[in-house]
């Protein structure tokens, strides 16, 4: 079974550096007919692979290499995934992947899909980041809807329950603001309601037959499309 994991994740890295059709493979930056600013390649995407060297706000750094590093526009939302850590493809920004991978991206592999040329910048359309040879994951992800949310209290841990993507209810234990953080940085428990979509970081090795402690709650601004909603 992790011989055929392995498989699978070099054939998806495979097929997005590959791109599909109308990709233009990767080399060491943009193409050098890459239209004039504010314009767009129509239907176009390339690949990239390479380990991040630098993150300032939406824009990221990739070295290709050895080659010129190219420079990924991630500002906007697009689709990631992080195996061993977040297997399904989520949606969200850079902040999202930064925060599942325990605070940085630099020195990490990733494969990237990107289009839409804008200046210098190639447009995330996809971010795979490739796990650490060697390495377990720190942390699991549970991602679903909120059905129930029990704020903890100065004197007790409360609990949330979410429904996965599956129609699946997983319940959580929820310490106070020591014990369980909130992201995107600003969000607090009050923030929390029924119906909201987050992420519950826990623990990777709990034990079904236990509540496992929520570690982080992150908050996502929207639904992905075709999500189902929770019945009231």
């Amino acid at each position: 079974m992790k011989s055929l994991r392995v498989i699978l994740i070099f054939a998806l890295v495979a097929l997005l550096v590959a791109g599909s059709v109308g990709t233009v493979y990767a080399k060491n930056g943009p193409p050098d007919n890459k239209p004039d600013k504010g314009q767009k390649f129509q239907g176009e995407k390339q690949g990239f692979s390479g380990n991040v060297t630098d993150v300032v706000g939406g824009n990221v750094t990739l070295d290709l290499n050895g080659g010129e590093p190219v420079n990924l526009l991630a500002g906007d939302t697009f689709w990631y995934k992080i195996p061993r850590e977040i297997n399904n493809w989520q949606r969200g920004n850079i902040t999202d992947v930064i925060q599942a991978v325990d605070g940085t991206l630099i020195g990490r592999r990733a494969v990237v899909q990107a289009g839409n040329v804008t200046g210098d910048y190639w447009v995330v359309l996809r971010f795979m980041v490739l796990p650490v040879p060697g390495t377990q994951p720190m942390h699991a992800h549970r991602v679903g809807n909120v059905t129930e949310f029990n704020k903890p209290s100065s004197t007790s841990n409360g609990n949330i329950t979410i429904i996965d993507v599956h129609g699946v209810s997983h319940l959580f234990t929820v310490g106070n603001s020591s014990v369980t953080v909130y992201h995107p940085k600003g969000t607090e428990a009050d923030h929390i309601n029924p119906g909201s979509f987050v992420t519950v970081v826990v623990a990777p090795k709990t034990k079904l037959d236990e509540m496992p402690l929520a570690k982080a709650i992150v908050l996502h601004a929207n639904i992905p499309e075709g999500w189902p909603t929770p019945a009231p």
